[in-house]
Formats: C-alpha cells, structure tokens, sequence
C-alpha cells in the first residue's frame, strides 16, 4: 500500500509517500528513510527510489520517499533548495515515519548527492545510525564541479540547442534556480570529515570503489563506524555524466533488486 501525504513545519509543507505492508506479521520495528538525489538526478531517479520503497514496503518494512522542500511536489520554489533546510526535513522525514510507520527505528538511505545533505544531518546524532549510500557522491566540491560541467555541456556541446543560441538566466543550473548559498554549503562539504556517531553502521552499495569512498570508509572506520562495501553489477551502471543521457530516466532494475533483497533478507541490512 502507498499512501500520499503532507507533513513538515507550518509554513514548510513536504511530501511523503509512505510504502507499507499494516498486516505484515511480524511487524517491523524500523523503517526506511529514502532520500533523492539533488537537482537533475532526483528526476532522472524518481522510478527507482519508487520501486526500490515499494517492493521493500510490501515486505512490511515501511519505507517512506519525500521530496526535500522546493522540489518536487512540496512547497516552495527551486532557488529556496538549502541547505540548514535540507536538515530539517531529514529530521521531521525522520520523525513522520517513526510514527505513520509505527516503527522504533530508522535506516537512512541515499542516492547519489542526497549523501552530503544526509551525512551531515546525521554528524549531529548523538546515538549510533544505520545507514545505506547508494552510489554515493561524498565530495561537495567535486559535485558542485560536476553539475557546472554538465550544465555548460547541455547549453554548448550536447547539441541541445541546434538552430538558436542558448543563455541561461543568471543563478540557474541545469534547469533550476539554485541559490549560490546551495553551492557554497554543499562545496564545503567533504563526507570523510563527517563524522557519524561512534558505533553507527554504513552500507555503500556501489558498482566502483574509487579514492572517495576509500578515503571515506577509513575515516569511518577510524571514529567506530562499520562500514561495509557491496558491489553492484557494473554492467549497470548508469550514464549520470553522460551529455546526451542527460535527461533519460535512470532505472538500474537489477540493482534495485539487489538492494531490496539484502535490505529485506536481513533486517536491517
């Protein structure tokens, strides 16, 4: 069952859709928090962070997407995106599901870019979290960087604009009006210097490990953290950097299953 709703701080209205199984015996005692990626990759990642809460929720985890405040279907405009409310929303996402999901427990899953605005929110944790990155991008300024290339790509090389030229408006990117405060937030941000609470649990589930995640992993590791690394089927893997893909909607069926398997064979994950 997915049931639509609203939920947030008054003035700050955010939409949820809660996936859940209300006969599952037994019940579950923890739930999923979904988080989209930020920007472009939110669209292009919509059916699979779907697909992935839905078939979790018929297992009788509830598992709960949202859409982070000024996107989506939740108030507010593009270049209100930032990222304290970024923060926020995680805490009452966080909150809602405890309690629609009538759970005791949240794991946190992020795909892609939602890791910075994740990890951050949970450094500020005082109890151990359970979390799991999805292709996670952990380098701020290495994120703001790619977003910049791609989007003067789509304006000059892609081929997007064949008979006129194309300029954007001053503080847009990719499509959105992104408030330079975003970009400056998310470039200070570097995830192996956000440190979890000691005793916490990170599952990556990457189709390449690379220096970031390496990096990131060892700094974890060294603060009390297990993290653990799965690897995904690289046959798979999705063309997010891609000029002429970058519209196309990303949907890796196999690693949705993957990931909806090991999160439900062993509770949690």
């Amino acid at each position: 069952m997915s049931a639509p709703f609203f939920f947030g701080a008054p003035g700050r209205s955010l939409f949820g859709l809660l996936h859940s199984q209300p006969d599952a015996e037994p019940a579950s005692r923890h739930g999923v928090l979904l988080c989209a990626p930020l920007l472009q990759d939110g669209i292009r990642s919509h059916r699979a962070l779907w697909s992935l809460a839905q078939t979790v929720g018929q297992f009788g985890i509830p598992a709960l997407t949202f859409d982070w405040y000024a996107t989506g279907d939740s108030a507010g405009q593009d270049g209100e995106l930032g990222l304290p409310g970024m923060l926020d929303d995680l805490e009452h996402a966080s909150a809602e599901l405890l309690r629609r999901g009538e759970v005791d427990a949240v794991q946190f899953l992020a795909l892609r870019s939602a890791a910075l605005p994740l990890l951050a929110a949970l450094e500020r944790r005082v109890d151990p979290v359970d979390v799991v990155l999805w292709d996670p991008q952990l380098d701020g300024a290495q994120v703001v960087a790619s977003w910049k290339k791609q989007h003067r790509e789509q304006l000059h090389e892609s081929g997007r604009y064949v008979k006129v030229a194309h300029e954007s408006d001053d503080g847009e990117l990719l499509g959105f009006a992104v408030d330079d405060a975003l970009l400056t937030a998310l470039s200070a941000l570097d995830a192996a210097h956000l440190r979890l609470p000691n005793g916490s649990r990170v599952r990556m589930a990457v189709w390449e490990m690379d220096e970031s995640l390496d990096r990131f992993a060892r700094e974890q590791r060294a603060g009390g953290v297990s993290v653990e690394a799965v690897l995904l089927d690289e046959g798979e893997r999705p063309e997010w950097d891609v000029p002429s893909r970058f519209g196309g909607q990303v949907f890796p069926r196999r690693a949705v299953a993957q990931l909806a398997q090991r999160m439900t064979e062993q509770v949690p994950w």
